[in-house]
C-alpha cells in the first residue's frame, strides 16, 4: 500500500463544495489520512489520479459532463490501481451494479457516518472486504443506515444544496419536509396550513415563513441547488422550483426512502 508520510493518500470528488470540506475534515481528523485533492470534475480526478497516485479515491455518480461511471472507466484503461469508493445521494440498485462492475469496489449511500466510512476504508486497505456475489452486493449498500434520522438527513441535502443553517428558511423547510413527510396532507393547503404551523412553533408570522423559504431556494439556486434537486426529483426545472415544489419534491423524496426495504433477501 503506497503511502504519503505514513498515511493514506486520500483524493476527493463532488460537485458539493461544502461536502467536500467536511469530508476532509472527517478523513483528516485522526492523522491517519491525508486529502491531496479535491475536484467537481470527472477529468481533473482522472488527472489527479495520474499525478498523485492515490490509495483511495471517494466520488460522486455526478461529476459535470464526465460523471463516475466515467472516471471508473478511464482508471481501468489508464492501469492505476487505486481503491475507489463512490458516495451518492443516488442509492439505485442499478446504478450500485454499474459502479461495482466497473471497478468500484464500495458504494455507500448518502448520508453516511463518518466512524463507518472510516472503518470501511481501512477494510479495504487490509483487504478485508472482498468482492461480493451480485445479489450480495445489493444487500451490502441496503443496509448500510438500517436506522434513518430523518431530520439530519435532511439537513445533510439542505446544507449540500447550499442552503445555511445560519438562515431562517433552512429550519422552516426542514420542518415543513418533515411535517409533509409524516402527513402529506398538509401540501393540499400550505398557504393557510402549513405556513401558520411552523409560524406558530417558530413565533413568527405565516408571511415571514413563505418569504423566507422562498430567499432560501432562491440562494440554493445559484448553488449547488439544480444539482441535488435533480437527484431528488429525477428531473431538473427550467426555473427554480416555488416553495410547494421544492417542499412536495424533498418530502415524496424522504417518504420513499422511510418506506424502501431495508435489504434485499
Amino acid at each position: 500500500m503506497r503511502k504519503e508520510n505514513g498515511k493514506c493518500k486520500v483524493i476527493l470528488a463532488d460537485r458539493d463544495g461544502f461536502y467536500l470540506q467536511r469530508l476532509k475534515r472527517c478523513l483528516e481528523r485522526k492523522g491517519e489520512m491525508q486529502v491531496l485533492g479535491m475536484t467537481d470534475s470527472g477529468p481533473a480526478l482522472l488527472e489527479m489520479a495520474k499525478e498523485l497516485q492515490p490509495d483511495v479515491i471517494l466520488m460522486d455518480i455526478l461529476l459535470g459532463e464526465r460523471d463516475g461511471f466515467w472516471v471508473l472507466e478511464s482508471l481501468k484503461k489508464e492501469n492505476i490501481e487505486c481503491i475507489c469508493i463512490m458516495i451518492s445521494a443516488i442509492d439505485s440498485d442499478k446504478l450500485v451494479r454499474q459502479a461495482i462492475a466497473l471497478g468500484a469496489e464500495y458504494y455507500m449511500a448518502k448520508p453516511i457516518q463518518g466512524e463507518l466510512l472510516m472503518e470501511r476504508i481501512h477494510q479495504l486497505l487490509e483487504h478485508e472486504v472482498v468482492r461480493l456475489p451480485e445479489k450480495e452486493q445489493e444487500v451490502m449498500v441496503m443496509e448500510e443506515n438500517p436506522f434513518r434520522n430523518l431530520e439530519g438527513e435532511i439537513s445533510v441535502l439542505l446544507s449540500r444544496m447550499g442552503i445555511s443553517a445560519s438562515i431562517k428558511g433552512y429550519h422552516f423547510i426542514r420542518k415543513a419536509v418533515i411535517m409533509a413527510v409524516e402527513d402529506a396532507e398538509v401540501l393540499v393547503g400550505i398557504t393557510k396550513g402549513l405556513y401558520p404551523d411552523i409560524a406558530k412553533l417558530y413565533k413568527t408570522s405565516a408571511s415571514k415563513v413563505e418569504r423566507a423559504i422562498r430567499h432560501a431556494i432562491e440562494s440554493a439556486w445559484k448553488k449547488n441547488g439544480p444539482q441535488v434537486y435533480f437527484e431528488v426529483a429525477g428531473y431538473l426545472p427550467s426555473e427554480k422550483p416555488t416553495n410547494g415544489q421544492l417542499i412536495a419534491a424533498l418530502s415524496e423524496y424522504f417518504r420513499l426512502q422511510e418506506e424502501r426495504p431495508k435489504k434485499i433477501s
